[in-house]
């Protein structure tokens, strides 16, 4: 929903850009609980928000230690006193004072009058669940030219689809530059919005693969290669650079939502390393796709084993 949504929500409204992707997320989620109970044959009618609601997450509340909470609003943010049970074993304590639990996604809603918080929170996995990576914790992503993206759980996320659009995008800007004419110049500009939405789609459908993808094996963290060289290793335009970075902000935010952390982390050498033996030789890449390891004999796509090397 949210590339379909999200510009008329900012357009249409006060909300800030996080509090436009909650509004999304919020919809979607009453959306799709009206699928999964008509899926079960009950009878559905378009979801309704009886009191005012409003989503937050960590971006833009900030649940303090003095029973403080700060928010964020249309015009500025502001701090306001928890009113909890005086009691130091409520229930609520178990929570807000526990080092094993933090704040995620939470919701706002007024009742006569009244403001009620319901904070969301989310268990944090012991040092022995965190410290490897082959219990399934860390979802390493690759990032490239022929695949977009490529993870450590061997998932696949094509880009030709895109490059092949893009250069199709350039061909008619490239033809209505050369014509002119202030016809020509209302549908390039017409056609450059229609560019922008389309690659939104794709890093937004990518996005939500790579979330899906680290929800499936219950991953806590989504490590990134690091971005600032990308260009110098894949050969990427200044066009694909964009779209990585974007990528990687789609998913962070995303990411944030659901307990997630997102990060990025040294990728020397990793195209030309082999995971298996760790052997590292230029030789071991005889072209883009393909990873051959001169020492060991270990073959591979060569995206799959620079994410998991």
């Amino acid at each position: 929903m949210q590339p379909l949504a999200y510009d008329s929500v900012r357009e249409d409204t006060d909300l800030g850009s996080q509090h436009a992707i909650l509004a999304t997320h919020q919809a979607a989620q009453a959306i799709t609980g009206c699928i999964e109970r008509r899926s079960k044959g009950k009878k559905v009618s378009k979801p309704t928000f009886t009191a005012p609601t409003v989503k937050y997450d960590t971006r833009t509340m900030t649940v303090f230690d003095d029973d403080t909470v700060s928010l964020s609003t249309t015009e500025s943010r502001v701090r306001c006193p928890l009113d909890l049970p005086d009691a130091d074993d409520g229930y609520q304590r178990q929570y807000l004072d526990s080092d094993e639990w933090s704040v995620t996604e939470s919701t706002l809603t007024v009742r006569d009058g009244e403001f009620f918080l319901h904070i969301g929170f989310r268990r944090h996995k012991n040092d022995t669940e965190r410290n490897t990576a082959e219990d399934g914790t860390v979802l390493g992503v690759d990032l490239g030219i022929e695949n977009l993206a490529v993870t450590s759980t061997a998932y696949f996320f094509s880009g030709r689809e895109l490059i092949h659009d893009l250069r199709e995008f350039e061909k008619v800007r490239a033809g209505l530059q050369q014509t002119g004419t202030r016809s020509a110049h209302r549908t390039l500009e017409q056609s450059s919005g229609r560019e922008l939405r389309y690659v939104r789609d794709v890093l937004h459908r990518a996005s939500n693969a790579l979330i899906d993808e680290a929800l499936r094996y219950d991953c806590d963290v989504i490590a990134f290669e690091n971005l600032t060289h990308i260009r110098d290793r894949t050969g990427a335009s200044w066009g694909h650079k964009w779209v990585f970075r974007t990528l990687y902000e789609y998913v962070e935010y995303k990411a944030e939502s659901v307990g997630i952390s997102v990060k990025q982390v040294g990728s020397a050498y990793t195209s030309k390393r082999c995971s298996e033996c760790g052997f590292t030789a230029d030789e071991n890449r005889p072209s883009r796709n393909d990873f051959r390891c001169v020492k060991c004999g270990s073959e591979a796509n060569a995206d799959y084993n620079a994410v998991v090397g």
